[in-house]
């Protein structure tokens, strides 16, 4: 399993990256990205709503997001080779195929793609093409960041969910807890769901902390789940919920067992 974070993201979460706090709806921080080439103009998608269209929508290459803080960092020359990796995945086959998929969806559901939610009814290659898109990003973001520095980046699957906060557990067995409000915002807020924790710093007392939505690029079911197995942490962590299901009084076992009358 190899969990990355959205590949795919808007305009709001680069100017949050660029300069954290301030609007995201801000003209000014973007337009500074893109006059020094820190940041891509994006890929438009046709908006539909009721069979009619209703306007673009435009999505950026999550790269963008890195570039634009590590532009924010005062590291240029990186933020321009990574924005040029983000313009670079952007023309690319597979940022053409998902602007199709997504033309087709209702405006409402492309827009929740944005924020890391697959439609119910979404087609099966919107799934491979997103997981496509972030296993191409995480290896232009790695090549790049190796050198330049990288935020911590804590990315795992959902264990346990309480009332205030959840469990994030990465492959390796590492836990963190996070506040469920901000897993909520991430839409992420299942056992199972794929959340990343990315910590920049700011000051040496001071960082900011985002929790993104994730996704496993390789090709497996990220829901499968077996209780042999020993490498999956669910089967050595129980939440609150699991412990009172299992209270419960079981059910009778019941055996049919066919036998044959002669007569």
């Amino acid at each position: 399993m190899t969990i990355a974070v959205w590949p795919v993201v808007g305009r709001s979460r680069i100017v949050h990256a660029f300069r954290p706090g301030e609007s995201a709806a801000a003209e000014g921080p973007f337009r500074t990205l893109r006059v020094h080439r820190w940041a891509t103009s994006g890929v438009r998608v046709a908006r539909r709503a009721a069979g009619r269209l209703r306007g673009q929508l435009t999505i950026f290459s999550s790269l963008n997001v890195e570039s634009a803080r590590l532009a924010r960092h005062g590291k240029t020359e990186a933020a321009k080779r990574l924005a040029r990796a983000a313009a670079a995945l952007e023309s690319g086959p597979e940022f053409t195929l998902l602007q199709q998929i997504l033309s087709e969806l209702p405006s409402v559901e492309a827009e929740r793609v944005l924020e890391g939610v697959l439609p119910a009814n979404a087609p099966p290659n919107l799934a491979t093409s997103l997981k496509e898109i972030a296993r191409l990003a995480e290896q232009m973001r790695g090549r790049e960041l190796a050198v330049a520095g990288m935020p911590d980046v804590f990315a795992g699957r959902i264990a346990e969910v309480h009332e205030a906060y959840v469990v994030l557990i990465r492959i390796t067995g590492q836990a963190a807890m996070i506040p469920r409000w901000m897993a909520a915002a991430a839409q992420r807020e299942e056992v199972g769901d794929l959340l990343a924790l990315v910590t920049d710093r700011l000051q040496s007392s001071s960082a900011v902390v985002d929790a993104v939505p994730a996704i496993d690029v390789n090709d497996v079911d990220v829901l499968k789940f077996s209780s042999f197995g020993r490498g999956d942490a669910r089967v050595r962590r129980l939440n609150s919920a699991d412990v009172r299901l299992l209270e419960g009084a079981p059910e009778a076992l019941q055996i049919i067992v066919p036998v044959q009358i002669d007569v």
